[in-house]
């Protein structure tokens, strides 16, 4: 069972335990305790009695239209919507969360969590009640020098930045952002963080490979010394344009065992790939988490997983990622080769 399949690092070998030790930092028994049960619940079937970590999607707002994101097409529009979560509502989550102590959180999940008017009051106040982990997913373009230093200043712990490829290439994706300008903001973040002397927030870029295949060494100087680290994945299919897809057998989705995911307007669905909202487990607005993630609709889902059955019983499986075969493509630099598991069938063409 791969534990997180799909993303791959462009980083080197040493430069990944780096990340690793300023990603536990402060709190680091604590962080390997939960890489241990990350990695091996899901592999023994065991549901802990509080999930260690809740994917809280305070926004499914997003003021960029890239070409390969579900959030722009109507499907998405009409069945989602976009919002922004009620403010007391992450309170009341994280409040119970502590009380289990809850690892960590992620603020992110669908749209742009930055364009949340309570962004920074959120991570404050998860950091204080005692929230050993708060990352978040961002396109950066929110982020200037000013609000990085608050977020130092508050504790955010993890900071992904989409970086989807170089130049030209970039400023198609991720218009009307400017390549040169989102670079040298990260420069800045870097020499903020020297300032401060302080090691967070790390700093990971991550692009789709389609957008560096051609030239990821190119892509690995210019973020080497900037970032703590460096991933890629293969393009998924999002916009649910495949037809013909070939799934492994026997297979056995980890996240099940891993996490929980609250959406934007309270409601908790399956899984972190669920991005219709298809399959709700339970409504963290008047419901508490613990019942949620031992109630029915999450345990059923577990044992149509564990009979090798969930892409046949559970309607987001079908055409999620996880489930489907691979094929492996390599690309070498720096003497390092880069192992891909590409998705068999699948055109990797951003747009497609």
């Amino acid at each position: 069972m791969k534990i997180n399949k799909g993303q791959f690092r462009l980083s080197s070998r040493k430069d990944n335990w780096k990340f690793e030790i300023k990603r536990g930092k402060g709190h680091f028994f604590s962080y390997i305790k939960n890489r241990l049960q990350w990695h091996f619940y899901p592999r023994i079937h065991h549901v802990s009695k509080f999930p260690s970590h809740i994917d809280i999607e305070i926004s499914s707002t997003c003021n960029l239209n890239c070409p390969m994101c579900y959030t722009t097409t109507d499907e998405f529009k009409e069945k989602v919507g976009r919002g922004f979560l009620d403010f007391e509502l992450f309170k009341k989550i994280i409040d119970e969360g502590v009380k289990y102590n809850l690892y960590s959180i992620r603020i992110s999940l669908r749209g742009e969590a930055f364009l949340h008017p309570n962004v920074y009051e959120m991570i404050k106040y998860a950091k204080k009640s005692g929230i050993k982990e708060v990352s978040s997913l961002t396109h950066g373009g929110m982020i200037d020098e000013k609000k990085f230093q608050e977020l130092i200043d508050i504790g955010l712990d993890w900071l992904t930045i989409s970086f989807d490829g170089i130049g030209e290439t970039y400023e198609k994706i991720r218009h009307p952002l400017k390549f040169n300008d989102m670079v040298e903001k990260i420069k800045k973040f870097k020499e903020i963080k020297k300032q401060k002397k302080s090691v967070k927030p790390i700093i990971k870029v991550q692009t789709v490979w389609p957008a560096i295949s051609k030239n990821p060494k190119e892509f690995y100087d210019i973020f080497h010394d900037i970032t703590d680290q460096m991933a890629s994945n293969p393009l998924i299919d999002y916009l649910n344009n495949d037809t013909d897809i070939e799934y492994e057998e026997n297979f056995c989705c980890p996240q099940l065992w891993e996490r929980l995911v609250i959406t934007s307007n309270g409601r908790v669905v399956l899984c972190s790939n669920d991005e219709m909202g298809s399959y709700e487990v339970g409504d963290a607005s008047n419901e508490s988490i613990h019942s949620i993630w031992h109630g029915e609709k999450f345990t059923k889902a577990r044992e149509s997983h564990i009979k090798h059955k969930g892409v046949e019983e559970v309607s987001p499986c079908k055409s999620c990622y996880l489930p489907r075969k691979t094929i492996q493509e390599s690309t070498e630099f720096d003497n390092r080769l880069i192992n891909i598991d590409n998705y068999l069938n699948r055109e990797q063409k951003v747009g497609k």
